[in-house]
């Protein structure tokens, strides 16, 4: 993979700004001055369209892209730390190594999303549409996987600890998961992991292989 190096080479503006003139005067700032770093805490980008942005290693920490377009966007290495993206349309976004500790990507279209090494602490992902994502070696730790879609979706040494899933489609997904999940079913919860969760896995159509 080539990683991110930050330097934008092509004119890229908002093709629909903000609407909240704070997060809008941010964003011209930052891009007047190229080689620099966005700071956006705790902004309003509701609603933006952002999409083909590269965002790497910017400053996002509980700022609202609720509704927002951020497809393509580059989000390498960025601080989203409590910040909502609820409904966005993400599809094809590169989180790699992003900061995502109580992130809300609830209702997210994140089809073709690349996770790999991202710290997804606390994160929801719930009815979230994860389809085709890279996962690769991200770690969700304590995290909501209630209602999302992972199907043909892939991982590699994923870490799972206390993640919980329900009513999540994933067939089709495949690779490894290290750690237990807690699986929702009929009302019931179930620590799963090793041999356990492979079973539940297989069942529901995927080919994943749990590593202790």
């Amino acid at each position: 993979m080539t990683e991110s190096s930050g330097t934008r080479e092509d004119p890229w503006e908002p093709r629909t700004w903000p609407g909240d003139a704070e997060a809008a005067a941010s964003l011209r700032e930052w891009l007047e001055n190229p080689g620099s770093t966005l700071y956006a805490l705790d902004m309003d980008f509701r609603g933006a369209d952002l999409g083909g942005g590269d965002f790497t290693e910017s400053w996002l920490s509980g700022s609202d892209f609720s509704d927002a377009d951020l497809r393509g966007a580059i989000l390498w290495r960025a601080h989203c730390e409590e910040a909502r993206f609820t409904g966005a349309n993400l599809q094809g976004i590169d989180l790699i190594k992003a900061h995502l500790r109580k992130a809300d990507f609830s209702g997210a279209c994140m089809a073709g999303a690349r996770l790999g090494r991202a710290e997804c602490i606390r994160t929801s992902f719930s009815n979230a549409d994860l389809r085709r994502a890279d996962i690769g070696d991200a770690m969700f730790i304590g995290g909501l996987l209630d209602g999302a879609d992972l199907r043909d979706s892939a991982v590699a040494q994923t870490a799972f600890d206390g993640t919980v899933i329900t009513d999540a489609k994933v067939a089709g997904m495949r690779g490894t998961v290290i750690g237990s999940v807690m699986i929702v079913e009929n009302g019931e919860e179930t620590r799963l992991d090793g041999t356990r969760l492979e079973q539940w896995f297989r069942r529901n159509g995927a080919e994943v292989s749990v590593l202790n």
